[in-house]
């Protein structure tokens, strides 16, 4: 049952990503007729009825799995992000996913112009703040962290200028 809950969950994201990837690309008028198209096609995915609101590069999407809002035109690191995980400073931000689903929080942030060194930069402050790291190194300018605390999990990936990075928080049984 949590593996389905998990699938769709992802699913979800995935269709949500793509969907505002489209929609950016849509005039105003349009609007409402690709957020009905979206909510159609996430309720034949998930089996959930679903609602979604496009506005101003902001899309937010809700159904009884949870809410996701993706913010086009977030330039600045969430507040809502516990100051356990430490900020990532070395690139511009240029969009902000936040997910409530399931009862999992998560944000996945996307970068551009990403400073070299910044998986060894990042990986000590991970350190510093008590996560467990693996680092994987892909050529001179890319790679990944993936990063454990008792509360969280931080994944980064990226290289030549651009990286994401996710967080989630973990559920507490």
């Amino acid at each position: 049952m949590k593996i389905t809950k998990k699938i769709r969950t992802v699913g979800l994201l995935a269709i949500a990503l793509l969907f505002s990837v489209f929609m950016d690309s849509c005039k105003k008028a349009s609007e409402k007729a690709g957020e009905k198209m979206m909510e159609k096609a996430l309720e034949n995915a998930t089996g959930d009825k679903a609602n979604v609101d496009v506005s101003n590069e902001k899309t937010v999407i809700e159904s009884s799995a949870g809410r996701m809002e993706i913010d086009g035109k977030a330039t600045s690191w969430p507040d809502e992000i516990p100051g356990d995980v430490p900020e990532f400073k070395y690139g511009k931000i240029t969009a902000v996913t936040t997910s409530n689903m399931d009862g999992s929080k998560s944000w996945s942030i996307v970068y551009e112009k990403v400073e070299e060194g910044f998986l060894d930069k990042y990986d000590a402050q991970l350190k510093d703040k008590g996560f467990e790291t693996v680092i994987t190194k892909v050529g001179e300018k890319g790679g990944s962290i993936t990063a454990e605390s008792d509360k969280y999990n931080v994944f980064l990936m990226g290289g030549e200028g651009n990286m994401s990075l996710a967080v989630t928080v973990k559920k507490q049984e």
